[in-house]
């Protein structure tokens, strides 16, 4: 009788922890008037057909490296949508990109340190897939792009500031020799 009052306090505790999670992240919003004042984010779903999986890119083995001559884009506060500057930016990138058809391209998303790891990275990987599917509209081959999210794992500036969340809320691109 006692192992099934604890298997039924298991089930429930389970239960409870499931439900209670939530979608929504809280993160600290710094300003003159309060630090302790919080906006929500809803989070964002990812939705990835195999299809799309099949044709990206390998990225597993060498390592990739930055082309000097490829450039970053930088995005806003919780968002994944290209400005007209980061399509000059990528437009840019893909003339070079095209001229290497031995190259395979690695786009990494990556976010500033505000909200969950689990938020972060799937925008992380919402900035990285909106860089490749412009690239292929711009006439990359989609079977050598490849994608990957790193949320706030890789800063490349870590002061709390808007100024240094700003340069980490950016998408990488890239390469390695077929």
């Amino acid at each position: 009788m006692k192992i099934k009052q604890i298997f039924v306090f298991v089930c429930a505790l389970t239960f409870m922890l499931v439900t209670s999670s939530c979608n929504k992240k809280n993160i600290k919003k710094t300003d003159l008037k309060s630090e302790e004042e919080t906006i929500t984010i809803p989070a964002i779903d990812i939705e990835e057909s195999l299809e799309m999986l099949n044709t990206e890119a390998n990225i597993r083995g060498s390592l990739f490296i930055e082309q000097e001559n490829i450039k970053t884009v930088f995005f806003e506060f919780d968002k994944y949508n290209l400005s007209d500057e980061n399509r000059g930016i990528l437009s840019a990138n893909a003339e070079i990109i095209k001229s290497h058809k031995e190259w395979i391209i690695l786009v990494e998303g990556h976010c500033d340190d505000r909200g969950t790891i689990e938020y972060n990275l799937a925008l992380g990987q919402k900035r990285a897939k909106q860089i490749r599917d412009y690239y292929i509209r711009l006439g990359i081959m989609e079977n050598s792009i490849g994608t990957i999210s790193y949320g706030e794992e890789n800063p490349t500036c870590t002061d709390e500031t808007e100024t240094c969340w700003a340069k980490n809320r950016r998408a990488e691109t890239k390469i390695r020799n077929q």
